[in-house]
Order: C-alpha cells, then structure tokens, then sequence
C-alpha cells in the first residue's frame, strides 16, 4: 500500500512552510463544534443516508476498501445527493474521527461492483493521503485553495493549486489500484463518471491516450482542453507498467517544460532566483552600475544589495549562487521559448536603462546573450523593439560590440 505522497505534494509542503506565519495561522485552524455539528445538519437535509442493514453491498465496499487503506478504525457513512442535477459525482468530507461519502447522480445505479469498489477507494485514498505526516498535507491542500481562490490571486497560485490536485487524484487513483490489484476497473469507473456511459472500455481509451501523447513529446497537460481523464489514465496503466520507474514519464506528462505564464510557485521562485544571478553578473561591472541602472534594479529587487554575496527582495535574500552564466546557460537551453524571450527582454531592459551609456550596455548584453546560448533570439528581441531593418542592423550590432570592446578591460 502507498505510504508516502508523491514528490510534488512534498515539494509544496516545504515551500509553505518556510513560509512560518502562514504555515503555523492554517495548522492551527480548526473548524470549531458549532460549524461541524452545523454541517452535519445540512448534509441529512440534503441527502439520503445509505444504512449498512439495507445496503449492504455498498457498505460491504467500503469496509473491504477501509481495511486495505489502514484505515479500519475510521466510522464511515455513505449519502445519496437529492439534487434536480444529474452530474455524476462523488466526494469525501472528513470530520474529526469519522468520514462522509456522498455519490451524486446514478452512480449507483451505473457501475459493477468492482467499479464502486474503485470509487469507495479512491474517496477513502483522500483520508489516507491527508493522515500521513501527521496531516501536513492536509494544511497545504487547505494554504494553496485558500490562497488561489483570491479573486486578486496570482496565476502561479492557481496552476500550483492544479498541479496539487492533479498529482492528489493520481495517487488516490493508485490507491484504488491497490486495493483492487486490476487497474481496469479504476479506469472504467473514472470514464463512467465523466462521459455517463453505462458501457466503456478501458484499453481503447488507453490506446486513445497513448496516441494523443506519441504525437509529440511536448505534450503535456496544460495544451490539452480536457487533460485530466488522460492524464489519470495513462499515469495509472504507467505505473501499474513501470511502479516507481515511471515517475519521470508521469512528471513529464504533467508539468512538461514550463511555460512563463504557467508557472507554479516553485518554477516561479526559480525563475526569481535565476534573474537575480543574471543581474549579479549583469551588473558586475562598475561602470554598468549607474544611477538609472540601479534604480531599474531595485524595480526587479527592491532591496538590492551587492555587499552581501546576494540580492536582497521583499521575501529575504535571494542567494546568488557560484556558476553564473555556467548555472543559467544550461537552464536555458532546454528551457521554453517564453522563458529564453524572457531573459533577453531583462537584457535589454537594462541595455536602453541610461541613454548615457549609449551603445556599450547593448554590445555588452550581444556578449552576454551569446555566452548564455540566447543570442539569436536576443537579437530578435532587439531588433523587434528597436525597429532595425536587417541591414541597419548589420551596422548597429557591430557599433553595439565595437562600443562594448572599448571600455571591457576597464
């Protein structure tokens, strides 16, 4: 049985709580009697409660389910939504010390046995996730919807809030897997919910997946319109394939080569960190630093300091670490094209930052471009944003570096 949480689930886990006052405000919030017992009213207003002496089989589903998960200790009641909607759905609510399951629509009525074993498992796979490590992820799933669900949230919220999700429904899914020892009956269950067919097949709609991802190794979740299905299928059939081998497939399908307006918040702060190296070495030299160059680099980092080996920003310093151009080239070479766009637009920011310098900054910047492995599209960017014809800028790129040879030994 899964013991531990996937990578992704670890590394959210430790971004938030670095961040103490955030981490200690939600580990200790708890939803007091009053709004417990308040919920549980709500819930038999608008549900029907399966009994273990009239529906056995259900129940017979989820003791089976809860014994394999080691979760045989936690009381479990089952519920039918009365709705005038007909979506297809299951969730988990779990209250101190007991667990409520609530089918929506005909789920009932839809799936085989094996099926609704598969759901029971999956809905319970969430207690189980949230139990290990003392419900750390519990207090991070609670931190990152909170957070995302800001109506001035950042979009680095909302796709880490993806991300954990999405890695949370794989690994129930594994889970259910587990229980049952056949992955068929997962999938089958999870293409009854989201189509409403009473008939599926599993392994036409694994050959459906495979084809979509044998199309182009760039494929991944977020260029798909609807990715999860897919995504859920394949990482199952994955790693009932490879087990733990299959991790870096499994990552590669879901998160892929970020994009610059797809970043999580992990990516996100890498990003911030490689800009903060760029500009230590940009930067390095003492006659680039002038007034309005550095009053542009307090924009990026508002404390910027060069006295203490790093940059200092809002959220602490940001280490500069040893390797400069030989850490962020490689970063950049397999980097996506937003990204690399981004770096040569840094470097140009600051190329035109103080007319005063006049060419020197730029034919620095074609250097610098050209060290990192970006120059083609630096150049691109420049001669984009400064209006060059190709021959003007034959001429400019060579005044730019001819410029820049003058004062780099000084």
């Amino acid at each position: 049985m899964l013991s531990e949480p996937l990578p992704y689930h670890l590394k959210i886990r430790d971004y938030f709580k670095e961040q103490s006052n955030t981490w200690s405000f939600f580990a200790a919030a708890r939803r007091k009697e009053e709004q417990l017992a308040a919920f549980k009213t709500e819930l038999l207003k608008n549900t029907y409660q399966f009994q273990p002496d009239s529906d056995p089989l259900l129940y017979e589903k989820i003791h089976l389910a809860r014994e394999k998960l080691g979760l045989g200790h936690l009381p479990v009641t089952a519920y039918q939504a009365i709705t005038q909607e007909s979506e297809l759905n299951a969730s988990i609510v779990c209250l101190p010390n007991e667990a409520h399951v609530v089918f929506s629509g005909g789920l009932m009525q839809m799936l085989n046995e094996q099926e609704l074993l598969a759901l029971v498992a999956h809905e319970l796979a969430h207690i189980k996730l949230y139990s290990l490590m003392d419900g750390e992820l519990e207090t991070t799933d609670r931190i990152i919807t909170a957070i995302a669900g800001g109506h001035d949230s950042e979009a680095s919220y909302f796709e880490t809030a993806r991300l954990f999700r999405l890695y949370m429904e794989i690994w129930c899914d594994r889970a259910a897997y587990a229980v049952l020892g056949d992955t068929t009956p997962v999938i089958t269950m999870l293409l009854k919910i989201v189509t409403g067919l009473s008939t599926v097949h599993a392994e036409g709609y694994i050959r459906q997946a495979e084809e979509i991802f044998s199309g182009s190794p760039s494929i991944q979740s977020v260029s798909l319109t609807h990715p999860e299905n897919f995504i859920r299928t394949r990482a199952l059939r994955l790693w009932q394939q490879q087990g733990e081998a299959a991790g870096a497939a499994i990552i590669q399908m879901i998160e892929g080569v970020p994009e610059l307006d797809r970043l999580d918040v992990l990516a996100q702060r890498e990003l911030s960190g490689l800009t903060a190296e760029l500009l230590q070495v940009y930067l390095g030299p003492s006659w680039f630093r002038t007034a309005p160059v550095m009053a542009l680099a307090r924009q990026y980092f508002p404390d910027l300091s060069w006295e203490k080996g790093g940059i200092e920003g809002k959220e602490g310093t940001i280490a500069v670490k040893n390797g400069g151009v030989e850490r962020i080239k490689p970063f950049l070479t397999g980097a996506h094209s937003s990204i690399r766009e981004y770096f040569t637009y840094v470097l140009l920011d600051f190329a035109l930052a103080d007319p005063d310098l006049e060419d020197v900054p730029a034919g620095y910047a074609l250097q610098l471009a050209g060290d990192l492995g970006i120059a083609d599209v630096f150049e691109a960017t420049i001669k984009k944003e400064l209006s060059y014809g190709d021959k003007q800028w034959d001429h400019q790129r060579q005044q730019m570096l001819s410029a820049y040879d003058s004062v780099k030994e000084v």
